[in-house]
């Protein structure tokens, strides 16, 4: 096989992962990620930094909010948004309530919502979403030298997400966002003669229409 057409079976695998539009909203304050608008078919799905479902919605919104109401045998979902229009929304339920997915979004319409299980060595991804649809999710572990990113999104499909590490000649970057894909964030790093502008944003680099950074 040529490596032209191995390189091309490559880019779609990749592109398979890659969501439509993958919005990352940013603290003015921390520079820490504060949630991600992922958009998946005709859904836009709100993650927060730790990794939970908060919202969802349409584009363009339309339709009658049903809600399930049933607390004798629902109460995994009693309350809960039932339905937009046609589209159906489904909860996971367990015989017990201490399962890391239970009462949390299943399904919006066709897209599957999956939460990480089976973590026995990484325990602080439990309970965490672990896929959206075909889009797979990641969180940085446990580090033995530096957890200065630990459980912070490290992934998002093929979109690669960084933050600052511990750094003795340099605290500028210090646990804030570096890196989301192809977008690169800089700090001022000179605490003598610019130091009022120490660790304060610098620079934000390489936004797309598909992959952004938005300062709140």
């Amino acid at each position: 096989m040529k490596i032209k057409t191995i390189l091309s079976i490559i880019c779609i695998a990749l592109y398979l992962y890659l969501p439509a539009q993958v919005k990352a909203y940013v603290s003015g304050r921390s520079y820490d990620i504060q949630y991600v608008d992922i958009s998946v078919d005709d859904l836009i799905i709100t993650m927060n930094a730790e990794g939970q479902v908060i919202r969802f919605y349409q584009d363009p919104l339309n339709g009658t909010f049903d809600y399930y109401d049933d607390q004798l045998f629902d109460r995994y979902r009693n309350g809960k948004l039932k339905s937009i229009g046609n589209t159906k929304i489904e909860y996971w339920d367990a015989p017990n309530q201490d399962d890391p997915k239970y009462g949390k979004i299943k399904k919006i319409g066709n897209v599957t919502v999956q939460y990480w299980e089976d973590t026995i060595v990484e325990k602080e991804k439990l309970g965490k979403v672990k896929m959206i649809g075909s889009v797979p999710i990641d969180y940085w572990g446990n580090d033995l030298t530096d957890n200065s990113r630990l459980r912070k999104i490290k992934s998002i499909g093929n979109i690669m997400v960084d933050y600052g590490l511990k750094d003795i000649t340099d605290q500028s970057r210090y646990r804030k966002l570096i890196r989301f894909g192809p977008v690169k964030i800089d700090y001022w790093n000179d605490n003598i003669v610019d130091k009022n502008k120490f660790g304060r944003l610098k620079s934000i680099q390489g936004n797309t229409r598909e992959v952004t950074v938005i300062l709140l």
